[in-house]
């Protein structure tokens, strides 16, 4: 297929403000370039959902207001350290623990990041045979309610990139997390003795991030156990008296040093205090033995899942899918891109070529990431350079200020 290359450009428009140095990205289009300031799109239904976005062409036409960019990066991400006390362990580390919710099978779990690519590590039975999950960050302020994070909190796409049936585990994938999120710090087997104080946190029945403590009753390897599918799974387990319950599946178990020793993971119900937890050593290793998925773009399986026919494209050459290439009318012709070139899990373009001659003349940004266009550029005689820009303020569909761009 004919390769598509273009350069955005968003122009300095405000009498009132100086402007940071503009960057030049490389987009996927006609012939021709522009200057591109750099501004992210969240992916999200609404930024995916083509005939939306077409219809906003029809509001480009009022003028009042300017807008203000926003350029954020983010910087990599450090691992915290453990600085002593079961209440310093949940202050640490709340914050990299993770509610997950299951679409496929109605069903929630925990999970934790492992690694400042944004790898999450979970139980097999929490993802399942789902490829994509929703996942919610610790909220700000007292109310942690499983209905709060529904009804009032952005949750992120994450996909399952990695699984380990036989252990129970899962690797999922996840982007655009807050810099203030650190991976945990793995322990390894070793360190654990029977009598060691341990400490969970997880989502029991859906009570999000509780915290519990317990102590290690025995270490058992090779221990075997099955859910309801009687798929016979094995692993090396620390058993404990720390309280778990279902929702806590796929949270971290941590030493009374702060370090992850292992993955919450099951009870027996038939006695009492009979909690076990898959062994940190199949976590290392686990993550050890998928190298790639640290450069899996979690957007390929959202947008797969919206346009399974989507023609993705590693543009940058460097093992990570940045671009997608949609035919929304099925005709055989190419008319939306999605790019996203900084591979840091934002659409950067949304792209639209209307009359599928292989020039896109419509360009949308939302520079506040909140999944709604509020910026967007016409190349009106498509000659490969933008023409006119328009703002939409309060993000109503209908454009605040529309002005031509001068050459």
């Amino acid at each position: 297929m004919k390769r598509f290359l273009i350069i955005f450009s968003i122009i300095a428009l405000f009498s009132n403000f100086s402007f940071a140095e503009e960057k030049k990205v490389k987009m996927r289009s006609g012939s021709k370039s522009n200057d591109f300031k750099k501004v992210e799109i969240n992916i999200s239904p609404d930024l995916i959902n083509i005939d939306a976005l077409k219809n906003i062409k029809e509001n480009f036409n009022t003028a009042n207001k300017y807008a203000q960019e926003l350029d954020k990066t983010l910087d990599e991400k450090k691992k915290i350290k453990y600085r002593g006390s079961a209440k310093q362990i949940y202050k640490n580390y709340s914050k990299s623990v993770f509610y997950l919710y299951n679409p496929d099978e109605k069903a929630m779990g925990t999970g934790f990041l492992v690694d400042a690519s944004g790898l999450v590590l979970s139980n097999w039975h929490v993802t399942n045979k789902a490829k994509n999950l929703y996942l919610w960050t610790l909220p700000e302020g007292g109310d942690k309610t499983a209905k709060f994070l529904f009804e009032k909190q952005s949750y992120y796409n994450a996909s399952v990139v990695a699984t380990n049936k036989k252990q129970d585990l899962a690797l999922i994938k996840v982007i655009g997390l807050p810099n203030d999120i650190k991976p945990v710090n793995l322990g390894s087997n070793d360190q654990v003795e029977i009598g060691d104080n341990v400490y969970a946190i997880g989502h029991p029945i859906s009570y999000p991030w509780t915290f519990s403590f317990g102590m290690v009753s025995q270490v058992r390897d090779n221990f075997e156990w099955n859910y309801e599918d009687k798929f016979i799974h094995k692993a090396d387990v620390v058993q404990m008296q720390t309280p778990i319950s279902t929702g806590n599946s796929g949270g971290p178990l941590f030493s009374s040093d702060g370090q992850v020793i292992g993955v919450n993971t099951m009870i027996i119900t038939q006695g009492q205090n009979l909690n076990f937890a898959v062994a940190v050593d199949h976590v290392k290793k686990f993550i050890k033995d998928n190298p790639d998925v640290k450069k899996v773009n979690p957007l390929n399986s959202a947008i797969k899942k919206k346009y399974p026919k989507a023609i993705p494209q590693d543009y940058n050459k460097n093992g990570i899918i940045d671009t997608w290439y949609i035919d929304t009318n099925n005709n055989g012709k190419i008319d939306t891109a999605f790019v996203d070139d900084n591979e840091d899990g934002f659409i950067e373009g949304t792209l639209i070529d209307e009359n599928e001659n292989e020039i896109f003349e419509l360009t949308l940004v939302d520079t506040d990431k909140d999944g709604k266009v509020n910026i967007s550029y016409l190349d009106e005689d498509e000659d490969g350079k933008n023409d006119v820009i328009g703002h939409d303020y309060d993000q109503d569909g209908k454009y605040d200020k529309v002005e031509p761009i001068k050459s």
